[in-house]
């Protein structure tokens, strides 16, 4: 009986953590990734007949991660070419190759009103996250991205209206708390967008929109919301997608205690949370979307 043909499969190495310290100025510069890669191609000699002879080991990737960092990271994105680069040349059998490269900021500790210069503490406003991916034979293309940026909200938002049925025990509200962790990914006109500050100006255009938008009936209106801000305000940017989870916050009973709650005191509840995700695309244009395949 002849063996079944593979279908479609890729593979690579995940959670390679580098940091690099660039020393050349006084003031140190500090850069903190998580690379992930994967490689797309003829694997199926691999799977079906155990030949590992167009296989790059995957320990083969983690060491190829420090060795191209070796010259510094001036562009995360740059790097993030090089990455690719190198392994269509080192992988005759790749006909894709794709790195993920997320990184942990870190801002200058202050002391005596000055920014130090060689000490540092994580910085808030969540992790930018950028794509590479590149076709043999074809220029990269990126994509770029917030993960963990966490964001609340005390008032301005309701849920009400929606559908209801028997097992329906949620109340409706006009006025509620509304917190989230923003993951976001966007597409770009091309390599030669500015990545870097999109890193920065994207997720202020994010959070600004979640904090005007008052009148908010749901996540997924505020989404819609905040979709349409990034790219009126960033013409570079073709689409977006957000994963946002309803962190919710639910008003205490007190009164076992003999107390009111005039929308005061909120039980965190981590577990379960609502998962709503949408993306927001300009005429014509066609998101990518994970969950297609």
């Amino acid at each position: 009986m002849s063996s079944p043909p593979m279908g479609p499969n890729r593979y690579g190495k995940s959670g390679i953590r580098l940091a690099v310290v660039d020393r050349s100025r006084p003031t140190h510069a500090f850069t903190d990734l998580e690379v992930e890669v994967r490689l797309h191609g003829d694997f199926d000699a691999a799977h079906v007949d155990g030949d590992n002879s167009a296989v790059l080991p995957t320990d083969t990737m983690r060491g190829t991660c420090f060795a191209l960092a070796r010259d510094g990271i001036d562009s995360v994105v740059g790097y993030g070419v090089r990455l690719v680069d190198r392994f269509l040349d080192a992988s005759p059998g790749v006909d894709r190759a794709v790195v993920t490269l997320t990184q942990y900021p870190w801002q200058a500790v202050t002391v005596d009103g000055e920014a130090h210069e060689h000490t540092f503490r994580p910085a808030a406003g969540g992790r930018p996250t950028w794509t590479v991916s590149r076709a043999r034979n074809a220029s990269p293309t990126v994509t770029g991205g917030i993960l963990g940026a966490r964001v609340l909200k005390t008032t301005g938002s309701a849920f009400s209206g929606f559908l209801c049925d028997e097992y329906t025990t949620l109340p409706e509200t006009r006025d509620r708390v509304m917190a989230t962790t923003v993951d976001a990914r966007w597409g770009t006109t091309g390599p030669d967008a500015d990545h870097s500050g999109m890193a920065t100006d994207v997720p202020a255009t994010i959070l600004a929109a979640f904090a005007s938008h008052d009148a908010s009936e749901s996540v997924q209106h505020t989404l819609h919301v905040m979709g349409t801000a990034v790219l009126d305000a960033h013409p570079d940017i073709t689409w977006i997608r957000f994963l946002l989870p309803n962190e919710h916050h639910i008003l205490s009973d007190l009164s076992p205690y003999g107390l009111d709650n005039p929308g005061l005191v909120y039980l965190v509840a981590d577990r379960p949370f609502g998962v709503i995700e949408g993306a927001v695309a300009r005429d014509g244009v066609t998101p990518e979307v994970p969950w297609d395949g």
